[in-house]
């Protein structure tokens, strides 16, 4: 039994966090945003909302996914991974229509996938910690 975290865990760890700090302080800048706008008189679309909120929770799914992860609670990938693929998804979009800044999503997305279910990570998730 693996006692140590793996490389590989802390990796995915590693992205996981940096995305949700990313996220959230991305939805909180879009409804700062959004608020600074009404208060001049402009209109602010309603996806600006819905992008600040869901980007917000999405933060807080993978902030509360890595904690989960890091206690060992396997099913925790299973979030972090439907996260994953949108964001992988989202990339590729934004590449075809020629935005180069879409391969950070495929790529962060990417190696956080293959370390969250490289068999170091799912060896250590599996077993029963060191009492």
């Amino acid at each position: 039994m693996t006692r140590k975290k793996p490389g590989t865990l802390i990796n995915a760890l590693v992205g996981i966090f940096f995305q949700a700090v990313i996220n959230t302080g991305f939805g909180i800048f879009l409804l700062y945003a959004a608020g600074v706008d009404i208060d001049h008189g402009r209109d602010v679309p309603g996806l600006t909302y819905a992008l600040g909120y869901l980007s917000i929770v999405i933060g807080i799914v993978l902030a509360g996914c890595g904690v989960l992860l890091l206690r060992r609670t396997e099913w925790a990938r299973i979030p972090v991974a439907v996260i994953e693929v949108l964001g992988i998804i989202s990339g590729l979009i934004t590449l075809a229509s020629g935005v180069m800044a879409g391969v950070v999503n495929v790529a962060l997305g990417a190696v956080v996938l293959v370390s969250l279910f490289k068999e170091p990570t799912t060896e250590w998730l599996r077993s029963v910690p060191a009492a």
